[in-house]
């Protein structure tokens, strides 16, 4: 709900309404009601009669009265024991009474009518001009105290209105301080990021001119330390525009992961072979360590050894020349683990927990290197599109850096050392459907699962796809999702809807890989989702699982 400005407040009408109350006579002898409702029709104020006690309780359950005219004597609930218990309620305990009685003044009820709160008495038989000037009094002196106690009311709210607007206004201000305090930070960053993009983008530019004025002066001078340099600083370059944009389009949601089975040992070769020039430009020493067995995990094996060289060159870049980096890649009971270390500048502990923050630069060095402060972002966001964790870790300033990654280890495939070897499967083959519209592909994937001894049939499009499903009950079916007549996603729906009873395992087999697009296929009916291009191992395994 929006808050109301104090503007707005300032326009309204605070003040408590006052509605005149009535005067309530009690009496049984209906001439009686007739006969004061007359008397008092001169104060031009709205009279409400109760011929009982319980009659006159239930009208000021219901209504405040400004006054009571009470007779004494009723049959049922009496005038004493109403006014008691017109007492008895907090809402009515100061409510004037005033006691209509035939009795003499001295007599013992009128005693025990004071006694109860009665403000004055009335005589029967009653003058017209007595009652009249009785009750404009106390009707008087009523309204009065309500009004008193309406101006308190009044002051109450408008303290609190004040209150209530200055609260707001400190809010407001608050809030504008905060706003102002953040864009200032921003600003600053923006300006630290472009001198910094500046300094990133002349560091790799300098010599690739140098370079070209050499070869523009001395053609021959193209030598293939010449060209080495070149294409060294052409790939930096290369790798900063790349880093920017991979940021933006984790931003917009549009980058794209090609997930397969991937050994983590592998990655890190690929990471160390294209930091490799970095490292031995600085001098450092570099140990890679490890073990003998298979770390596999599933994800982008671009994306994946995009993070690992990341963090060897954040690792490079802020250890003095000649340090020492050591990576190493091991598994756990359920992860796959790859650490980064180095002997370098560690970082502060008051700066840890910003390092993955886009454009946080303040481990610049005295150079004015440091990067633009996208790697370690990009790193992290990267890490965690692949379901995995990254954590730093450092002792304080100059006593270096840990830098620690983990993914979700994957169970190995019982087949998969005979795929490594090239032998067929040695278990009983497997029904297989394929359904794709590119030819192809689809005779290929068929022609390779027949080489791995499945029985194997397919089907162009939808309708035939389904119509062999029907007919020949496989115990697999990959299903391109893109096909003509009928989708992928209807195909799968028919299947489960038509056939509940059907075990076949329905693999969908497509080039769309973002959550959402997973999410459709499993509320379609698919049991598993691969993205193409899919590697001959994750297809295999998929189909394992059909066994069980």
């Amino acid at each position: 709900m929006r808050e109301a400005s104090p503007i707005e407040l300032d326009e309204r009408d605070t003040r408590p309404i006052m509605l005149p109350r009535p005067i309530l006579v009690v009496d049984d002898v209906r001439a009686n009601l007739v006969a004061m409702e007359i008397a008092l029709a001169s104060l031009n104020r709205e009279i409400l009669t109760a011929s009982s006690g319980t009659e006159a309780l239930g009208h000021l359950l219901e209504r405040d009265v400004c006054l009571v005219l009470l007779d004494v004597q009723m049959p049922g609930l009496d005038g004493f024991e109403t006014a008691a218990m017109i007492r008895a309620r907090e809402r009515s305990k100061h409510l004037p009474i005033i006691f209509v009685t035939a009795y003499d003044e001295n007599s013992e009820d009128v005693r025990r009518a004071y006694r109860l709160g009665a403000v004055d008495f009335l005589f029967k038989p009653i003058e017209t001009e007595i009652l009249v000037a009785k009750a404009s009094v106390f009707m008087t002196l009523q309204d009065q105290a309500e009004e008193l106690a309406a101006e308190r009311l009044r002051r109450d709210f408008e303290t609190a209105r004040r209150d209530y607007e200055m609260q707001m206004l400190r809010r407001q201000m608050e809030r504008e301080q905060a706003t102002s305090a953040a864009l200032a930070e921003i600003d600053r960053r923006k300006d630290d990021f472009l001198a910094i993009l500046g300094h990133e983008l002349r560091n790799p530019l300098a010599p690739i001119r140098a370079a070209i004025e050499l070869v523009k002066m001395r053609p021959e001078r193209m030598t293939p330390k010449t060209i080495e340099i070149l294409d060294r600083q052409t790939t930096q370059l290369t790798r900063l525009l790349d880093d920017m944009l991979d940021i933006s389009r984790i931003k917009a949601n549009k980058i794209e992961l090609h997930p397969q089975r991937h050994d983590l040992r592998d990655i890190v070769e690929l990471a160390v072979t294209a930091v490799r020039p970095r490292i031995d430009e600085r001098n450092h020493e570099l140990v890679v360590e490890v073990g003998d067995e298979p770390v596999d995990v599933r994800g982008d094996e671009v994306r994946l050894a995009q993070i690992v060289t990341n963090l060897l060159v954040n690792a490079a870049r802020y250890t003095e020349p000649g340090g020492r980096i050591a990576v190493r890649c091991e598994a756990s009971a359920t992860t796959g683990i790859v650490r980064v270390t180095d002997n370098g500048i560690g970082i502060a502990p008051e700066l840890q927990d910003r390092v993955f923050e886009m454009f946080v630069q303040e481990r610049v060095r005295l150079d004015g290197s440091g990067g633009l402060g996208l790697g370690l972002a990009l790193a992290k966001q990267l890490v965690e599109l692949h379901g995995g964790t990254i954590e730093v870790a450092s002792a304080g300033r100059n006593r270096g850096t840990r830098f620690e990654i983990s993914f979700p280890l994957l169970a190995r495939v019982a087949e998969a050392p005979a795929l490594a070897e090239g032998r067929r499967e040695r278990t009983a083959p497997l029904r297989a459907v394929v359904i794709d519209d590119n030819a192809d592909a689809r005779e290929l994937l068929c022609a390779m699962l027949e080489s791995h001894g499945h029985i194997v049939m397919s089907a162009a499009d939808g309708p035939g796809g389904l119509a062999l499903i029907e007919r020949d009950r496989p115990d697999v079916a990959l299903v391109d999702l893109g096909l003509p007549g009928l989708d992928g996603l209807s195909l799968a729906r028919a299947v489960r809807q038509q056939h509940p009873s059907l075990r076949t395992r329905l693999v969908a087999l497509t080039g769309y890989g973002q959550a959402d697009d997973r999410e459709r296929s499993k509320a379609a009916g698919f049991d598993a989702h691969l993205i193409k291009p899919t590697s001959v191992d994750d297809i295999l395994a998929s189909l394992h699982e059909a066994r069980k």
